[in-house]
Parts: structure tokens; sequence; C-alpha cells
């Protein structure tokens, strides 16, 4: 599918909605559909007080929500308008000051006569501002807790100019950006050719951590919740550089990499990092999480601590620990928001950052994945992609146990690795 109007959306949200087996009753009549995809996408393009509109809106009827509710972060705060708003482009543009992207949503009912006030006509009237709280994000950018579950109700979240994505609750129905559906993306945390180059370092870790509990009962905390706590890391600082808009790149290089001669004849570091103790912060936090896990476990009487045993627990370490890993996945994206990549290794270990990557070998074709495991690629002119990308697909080409992760300045994340003797990338949607 070429460039799309707001009709043609409100034709693919409702063609993906209904695959999705969400209820049809749910979605506003078509043509109210296409006047609100028309206002959120027009509302997208303008600014306020300088600053781009970045919001949530949620399609619900006041008897969604009720008033007694706990509130953030474990519930809903529902401000009620005593006078509902026309949605309007405008409107949506003022009211987005007071209703923050990461905490509220603004409530919009497409009901005739859903409450006194909304009026008869059929109009999309703005009923509300719903605080749910940052929680939420953790389900895309890592975390523990997921906050309140949202409704089954039609979600239009405002990622920048021309860029929204289409939500039942929170889950992913559509994204569209500069007027192009992005079909295609997925979501390589999940695949088994990722976790897979990085099992050696949590083996390591786990095995450090059982020599330290050697002479306590034995909990078991598995290799899936290590992979999980550390992808949690790094969706979190993916998402903080995709945010900031400039773009950047993180490169994984193999635990060898502080005795590799040929290091200089890839990488030109504006900061190189000395190999001491101060590197290995995450090894360090890891090491205490599981400790900690460990005792909480034993307290508890836990055989076994699941990722979903640890979203969970309430426990003052924890929390601190839960601050401690939000720091060192900003401090990730900082580096990588210098000119270069951020480097590191797979005990993410830093190497160094404002890294330029070097050689002069032209390659010629990488092939875009299609699912997880990247069955099924397509070839493309290496080229094609700016100065960036063809930097990342000149080293995974050449050093072919490095993996590269390239944001773009417009939000695209690639991954890109050398896989079934082929230079692949992965189009990013989380």
């Amino acid at each position: 599918m070429g460039t799309v109007y707001p009709a043609e959306i409100a034709t693919e949200i409702v063609r993906r909605w209904e695959s999705m087996e969400f209820s049809h009753e749910l979605l506003p009549p078509k043509d109210e559909l296409v006047r609100l995809i028309e206002s959120i996408y027009q509302a997208s393009l303008l600014r306020e007080e300088g600053e781009p509109i970045r919001c949530r809106v949620i399609v619900a009827e006041p008897d969604d929500f009720t008033d007694d509710d706990a509130g953030p972060p474990t519930g809903f705060q529902t401000l009620r308008f005593d006078q509902p708003r026309e949605l309007t482009p405008h409107e949506v543009r003022k009211l987005s000051a007071a209703a923050g992207y990461y905490r509220s949503l603004l409530a919009v009912s497409h009901r005739s006569g859903a409450e006194p006030g909304l009026g008869t006509e059929s109009n999309l009237k703005v009923w509300a501002i719903i605080c749910a709280g940052t929680r939420w994000v953790n389900r895309v950018e890592g975390g523990r807790f997921d906050g309140c579950p949202l409704p089954q109700r039609l979600v239009l979240q405002i990622e920048g100019p021309g860029h929204i994505i289409v939500a039942c609750g929170y889950q992913r129905v559509l994204e569209c950006s500069a007027g192009y559906l992005l079909n295609e993306g997925v979501d390589p945390f999940r695949s088994n050719w990722l976790p897979q180059r990085f099992r050696q370092a949590r083996t390591s870790l786990l095995d450090l951590h059982s020599q330290q509990m050697k002479n306590e009962s034995a909990v078991l905390i598995g290799d899936e919740f290590v992979k999980l706590a550390a992808q949690s890391v790094i969706r979190r600082a993916l998402s903080l550089v995709r945010s900031r808009g400039h773009g950047g790149m993180l490169i994984y290089v193999p635990d060898d990499v502080w005795r590799r001669p040929d290091i200089g004849q890839w990488f030109r570091f504006r900061i190189a990092v000395k190999p001491k103790v101060s590197i290995g912060r995450f090894q360090t936090l890891m090491r205490t999480l599981l400790m900690r896990l460990s005792e909480i476990a034993k307290a508890q009487r836990l055989a076994v601590v699941s990722w979903e045993d640890y979203r969970n627990m309430r426990d003052a370490e924890l929390a601190e620990l839960d601050e401690a890993f939000v720091e060192f996945a900003n401090l990730l994206a900082d580096f990588m928001s210098v000119d270069g990549s951020l480097v590191i290794d797979h005990r993410f270990r830093i190497v160094g950052f404002g890294a330029e990557i070097l050689g002069d070998s032209h390659v010629a074709t990488v092939h875009r994945a299609f699912d997880l495991e990247a069955n099924r690629t397509v070839a493309e002119a290496a080229d094609a992609s700016g100065t960036r990308h063809r930097s990342a697909y000149r080293l995974v080409s050449g050093c072919r146990d490095a993996i590269a992760i390239i944001v773009s300045q417009d939000g695209a994340i690639r991954f890109v690795a050398h896989h079934r003797d082929k230079l692949t990338y992965w189009p990013y949607l989380p």
C-alpha cells in the first residue's frame, strides 16, 4: 500500500480490528472514524508553544470509567469536563499540554447522548482527561510494572508529526508514519537467534550466582529471567533515543573484544573506556538483583522465581534496583546520542562511545527479514540506506559476530546481524 489517507486508514483499522477479533461495536461508525483520524492526524502536524504534539486519545464512553478508582499508579483518575469539547485538531493541540503523553489520555465519546451535556449530534466529543500514570510505558520500554490495564477500547497515540499508532487498549493494531502504513516489522527480542548470541554471558552470571548461594537453600532463577531483565534495559534505552529524535547506534561485540588486536581496525573511538570494575555496572546490578530475589523467594517459600513473580514483588531494595537499571538505560541512551556509535560487549560492559566505524569494504546487498528467524527475506540494495545504516552493514559484514541496532532520526529502528550466512536486518516494531 502506498500513501494512505484517513478514509483508507479507517478501512484498514476496521479490517485489522475484525481480524484480531475485537468487538466491532467498540469502533465509531465509519464516517466518524474517518473524522477522528483526520482530527488526530491534523493535530499531529501542529505545535504548541513551539513543541510538537504528543498525546494519547481513547475512544470510550463516560460509563467505561468510574469516579472511585484508586488512581495512578494502580488505577485511573477520571477528570470529567463540565462541558465536553468538540474534537478538533485545535482542541487536541490545546488539551495535549494538560494530558501529558506519559501520564494521561484524552477521552472521546462517539455515542450521542451518552451523558448529559454531550448533546444529541454525532460529533465526537472530548469529555474527560484520564490519568493513568507512567507505568504503562514499561510495556515497550522495559521495567517491572505494567500499570493499570486499559479497557479494550480504540486508542490513538500521536508519536510525532504524521506519526500515529492505533491500538485496542495496549495491543497495537497499526502504525502510520508520513502517510505510509508500517506494515512490516518484528520484535527481534522475541526471536531465538538474538538471545542465543548472549547465552554464554547469561550462563556465566547464573553460575556465579549459584556459587555465591552454595550454602543457601536452592532457589531457581533461570535463563529466561536474566534474558528479560537484560532486554528491558535495552528496550528502555532504544525508546529514549527514539523519543529524542536525533538517532543513534548501539553495537554489540563479543566479550573478548578487550583482547582482540583488530578492534582498532573497526572502530575509532571518541572516548574509549578502560576495562575497570566501573564499566561492569550492569553485571553488578544483576548480581545484586539475583541475590535479593533469592532472599525474597526463600522468605516466600518460592522454589522458582519467574519474571511474573518479580513484577509482583514489593520491596524497598528492589525499588532501588529498579531505579538503578533505569539510570543505566539512560546512560546508554546518552552515550548513543553522541555522534558515532556506542559499543558494548555481551555483558553490557561499555567499550567506548562516539565510535566511528572504519573500513572501506563495499557492501552491495542486505537482506530484509520478514519474520523473527529470517526464514523469509528479500535482498535490497545496501546503498538505498543512509550513511549510518551503510556503516553498520559494513561493520557486520566484516565482523560477523557483531550486532548493530540503528535508531534513525525519524524513529525507525533496525537490528542488523550476520544470520544464516546472510547480512540481514529486521525492522523493529515492539
